[in-house]
């Protein structure tokens, strides 16, 4: 009977031992959460900047199209003193920039850009060229020229397709470039 108790005496330590464990194992998981809880915050961090700086870059080619029809409307605002014009938040640079030439390969920066627009946080800059093409006529447009409504594809007719880039530069050196289009017809 003796042995007995002093097994039982000498084990007396073996829970708190096995807490201790079940202790360092909860912080280790715990830490581990922790610290996956920071990549999670830091990924969605960084998706936020990257989805802001592409709004930003597609917002100025949006207002890059209401530019080139307030440009056509004023030929270029050739009779405005000054080498730069401004709309709203948009800084011309080049008043001419509706009869650009092909962009090729252009990108828009800081220094290559014929407006920029200022809003939100970054820069946003924009290039233009233009194309000029003949249109090539169809069979509504040969009904409209027969009924005297509109230009059939004997009368010819015209068009000029703009090619708009648009650079934004964001926070945390995010960049983002968005290429459109815009047809204007003569």
């Amino acid at each position: 009977m003796k042995s007995i108790l002093r097994t039982v005496d000498n084990e007396s330590g073996v829970a708190l031992i096995f807490a201790l464990m079940m202790l360092l194992l909860l912080t280790v998981i715990g830490l581990s959460a922790l610290d996956n809880t920071d990549l999670e915050t830091a990924i969605a961090r960084n998706h936020k900047v990257q989805k802001m700086t592409f709004y930003a870059a597609d917002a100025g080619n949006e207002i890059s199209k209401e530019l080139i029809e307030q440009a056509i409307m004023a030929r270029g605002w050739k009779n405005e003193i000054g080498t730069t014009k401004t709309v709203g938040q948009v800084t011309v640079y080049n008043k001419d920039f509706w009869l650009s030439d092909d962009l090729g390969a252009t990108v828009p920066t800081s220094s290559v850009r014929d407006a920029d627009l200022s809003f939100g946080r970054g820069s946003t800059y924009m290039v233009f060229g233009v194309n000029g093409a003949l249109s090539s006529g169809g069979a509504v447009q040969m009904a409209a020229g027969y009924e005297g409504v509109g230009k059939g594809a004997a009368g010819g007719g015209a068009w000029l397709i703009y090619d708009v880039r648009s650079l934004h530069e964001g926070v945390n050196n995010g960049r983002a470039q968005v290429k459109g289009q815009w047809l204007h017809v003569l």
